[in-house]
């Protein structure tokens, strides 16, 4: 009976040690490609790779590359499913939601963006992101 009861507490302590562990989004260099698609234009936008780093400067963020006008907000992690929700200000009058499902090495996500530009009507704008992580940050 001791041995089960020890057995027991292993196995609930290695739960929560893992569960902790899947609330992170893991560190290092990710070279991320951003596909963007707005309504109305008839030529494609071309898809653009960016690098970058996720570290302990910048986990509270998802790994994605924005305009330096925007802030996060509602940042969060539930396993390996992250979600959050954005506001750009000055002429990038934008706003949003996004939620990528990652693992250790690579991500697929996407983004709904609404934008509000001077003297037009306001647009949709959707991004999908493939992420790749391609070694640890210098």
């Amino acid at each position: 009976m001791k041995n089960c009861l020890k057995e027991i507490i292993l196995c609930i302590t290695l739960m929560f040690a893992l569960s902790a562990n899947a609330q992170e989004f893991p560190q290092g260099k990710w070279e991320v490609m951003t596909q963007t698609i707005m309504p109305h234009l008839t030529t494609p936008i071309p898809a653009h790779k960016d690098i970058i780093c996720v570290n302990d400067k910048n986990k509270e963020r998802p790994p994605i590359a924005v305009h330096e006008s925007c802030e996060f907000s509602s940042y969060k992690i539930v396993g390996n499913d992250a979600s959050w929700q954005m506001k750009c200000k000055g002429e990038l009058n934008m706003n949003g939601a996004g939620r990528i499902i990652f693992s250790t090495d690579e991500y697929k996500g996407s983004a709904i963006v609404k934008m509000k530009m001077p003297q037009s009507e306001p647009m949709e704008i959707d991004h999908t992101y493939i992420g790749k992580r391609i070694g640890d940050c210098k």
